[in-house]
């Protein structure tokens, strides 16, 4: 049996041994073993100086994946413009970047398509975000206003789910600067200038118009009359007359005698509020006081009356026309009899009987 070493199947376990423990940990170092990760595609309209393979993905400033895939649009996607032309999406840059699911746990399995819809209506935007000082930089995703970043459709079928994209800060500042120079350039500075020009000569021609020297004059003049006017005063005479009404005020005050008529006015708040008993007593119905009378009491008492003499006469209403029927014959008769004394006054006492009634017959 051959007791020595075999020195070259022992190099060549360790040198695999060496490789697949380097393998492992660069696996397990970068996160890429065992991860499930979603893909999604952008695309940009601007450059994207700074942005690189690896580059990091960021939702309002959490880091949750990194950038996969820097290209063209023309070189994954076919551009047919339908003219000799070329494609206005032909320099469009399309970045893949790719995220780790359990970043994002609202995307299930099955509906990243649905939510991911809900989250660009919202506003869901990623743009470019670079450093100054470095140079370098990161996609960041974030809400903003959809009406001034709508989405563009594009004529191809995108192979990841996609996230439109948004200007830059700095593109938007720069766009914003270019609006701004555009609109001074298009102002007309030589008619401006013609224009102020022509305010001064007609401001001068105003002032030169106006006679300063008669309007200073006239101003002196004023205040020479005022001065006079106030000179011509009686200071002590209206100080006198201030203090003869202050006087009369004190004097009628102490003529008042103020603690007679606060005594007076006590006597009248103490009637007054044997007044409000005396209501209250006649108006607030009586509990446990029936001997009191008061006008609830009354009222209801009449309304009670009226009830029953309502009740009365809708039960008792033939009797009761029966009655008025006779009173009405009598009254007609007693008419005519009256009638006819002022017109005979002897035939009441020489006149005929009466006719015996049918009853007595």
């Amino acid at each position: 049996m051959d007791a020595k070493p075999h020195y070259f199947k022992i190099g060549m376990f360790v040198l695999v041994a060496v490789a697949l423990i380097v393998v492992a940990v660069v696996l397990f170092g970068a996160g890429l073993l065992g991860q499930n990760v979603l893909h999604f595609e952008s695309y940009f309209a601007e450059s994207i100086t700074g942005l690189s393979v690896g580059s990091p993905l960021e939702f309002r400033g959490v880091r949750i994946g990194q950038v996969e895939q820097i290209g063209f649009v023309g070189s994954v996607y076919s551009l047919d413009s339908g003219s000799d032309m070329i494609s206005p999406y032909a320099p469009s840059v399309r970045v893949v970047t790719a995220v780790q699911r359990e970043k994002l746990p609202e995307f299930g399995v099955e509906q990243v398509e649905v939510a991911l819809g809900q989250m660009t209506a919202r506003g869901l935007r990623v743009r470019v975000s670079s450093n100054i000082l470095t140079g370098q930089a990161i996609l960041e995703m974030d809400y903003l206003d959809p009406e001034r970043f709508p989405v563009e459709l594009v004529p191809w079928e995108p192979k990841y789910p996609r996230i439109p994209s948004a200007p830059s800060e700095l593109t938007t500042i720069k766009d914003s600067i270019d609006d701004i120079l555009r609109e001074l350039q298009a102002i007309d500075v030589s008619g401006l200038v013609g224009s102020l020009e022509s305010v001064f000569a007609s401001l001068d021609g105003a002032i030169s118009d106006a006679n300063l020297a008669d309007l200073s004059a006239e101003t002196i003049a004023l205040i020479r009359q005022s001065r006079q006017k106030i000179a011509a005063l009686d200071v002590e005479e209206i100080n006198a007359a201030v203090r003869g009404l202050l006087a009369s005020l004190d004097q009628a005050v102490e003529d008042a005698n103020a603690p007679a008529l606060s005594a007076q006015a006590q006597a009248l708040m103490a009637e007054l509020r044997t007044t409000n008993g005396h209501l209250q007593s006649l108006l607030i119905p009586s509990e446990g006081h029936a001997e009191r009378p008061n006008l609830p009491d009354v009222v209801a008492q009449l309304n009670h009356t009226l009830w029953n003499m309502d009740r009365l006469i809708v039960s008792e209403r033939p009797e009761v026309e029966a009655i008025l029927s006779e009173f009405r014959e009598a009254v007609d008769s007693l008419s005519d009899l009256i009638a006819n004394v002022r017109g005979q006054p002897s035939s009441l006492l020489f006149g005929e009987p009466p006719c015996k009634s049918e009853v007595l017959k």
